[in-house]
């Protein structure tokens, strides 16, 4: 009898345990889910070896990312009321199998502020995804901020972002400006 409870417990413990590390989150009416599709080839000379690296080429920004929880591009301008994200992303995680990507406004003080129900959901694996982000202000400067809503594991992949106004990104503070 004392093993079988043993047993019991050493189960609970697994599934409680299990759960807590590695169960997807529950969706809501207001997420948004990237659609699978889409390809990203790189700018030729794109330097990929490091963390996090953003480039600007025409309308789109490309950015490449190696083993990150949470990465900020620098702020833009978009060049009519949409954007275009394409991604892929790996991971090693068994449970954890989506990032996400959310749309930043700078305020008129320099602040950033979230824009609500902009926030685009990509599942890892490996595979291409696609959504948009609409009713934008082209006087206005966004930034895109990846996460992936883990304290263990890290995210690898690529991502474009169609749509830009011009070769100009600010730095994610809002100040100096880099032109592409």
């Amino acid at each position: 009898m004392k093993k079988l409870i043993i047993l019991a417990l050493t189960l609970a413990l697994a599934f409680s345990l299990t759960a807590c590390l590695g169960s997807q989150r529950e969706s809501t009416v207001n997420d948004i889910y990237a659609e699978k599709g889409g390809e990203i080839t790189l700018p030729e000379g794109m330097d990929t070896s490091r963390r996090f690296n953003t480039q600007l080429e025409g309308d789109t920004m490309y950015i490449d990312f190696n083993r990150v929880m949470v990465r900020n591009t620098g702020y833009f301008s978009p060049a009519g009321d949409t954007l275009t994200l394409t991604a892929y992303a790996t991971t090693e995680s068994t449970g954890l199998l989506e990032f996400k990507a959310g749309l930043w406004e700078l305020t008129d003080d320099n602040q950033a502020q979230y824009v609500n129900g902009c926030t685009l959901y990509f599942t890892t694996g490996g595979d291409c995804y696609t959504g948009t982000f609409s009713g934008l202000d082209t006087s206005k400067r966004y930034k895109i901020t990846l996460s992936y809503d883990s304290s263990k594991y890290y995210i690898t992949g690529a991502m474009k972002v169609q749509g830009i106004a011009n070769g100009e990104m600010l730095s994610d503070d809002g100040n100096d400006a880099a032109v592409a």
